[in-house]
């Protein structure tokens, strides 16, 4: 019974650690994708981690292709004291994307939900 406690105790520190360690996330859909690109006032910088030949086949102006491969050795192309927001197809790489660039002390940064698939422009 003694382990069992411990484990379940270890197992919610564990579990706690990572929420308060995970990077808050912003989160935009499509449609809030094309409002944000419609404003040329705001600094912000899109970046496509798409594989190259997925960019070519369909961009969006104003994208800026870094496939994530090669996303930490292209880091230097990327302010970091700017808005980041992160595209790919469906929204799982541009999510691993912005978990990489927090750690490598990005902050302001946003995951297109759904990818490119989810905007309609």
């Amino acid at each position: 019974m003694e382990i069992l406690i411990g484990l379940t105790m270890l197992y919610l520190l564990f579990v706690g650690y990572n929420k308060i360690t995970a990077p808050k996330v912003n989160q935009v859909n499509g449609r809030q994708l094309s409002e944000m690109l419609e404003d040329k006032k705001a600094k912000r910088q899109y970046i496509d981690v798409r594989t190259t030949g997925e960019f070519n086949s369909r961009k969006i102006k104003g994208f800026k292709n870094i496939p994530l491969d090669q996303l930490t050795k292209r880091k230097s192309e990327i302010d970091p004291e700017m808005e980041v927001v992160v595209m790919c197809a469906s929204g799982s790489r541009s999510m691993r994307a912005v978990k990489m660039l927090n750690k490598m002390g990005y902050k302001n940064l946003t995951n297109v939900k759904g990818g490119i698939s989810s905007v309609q422009l």
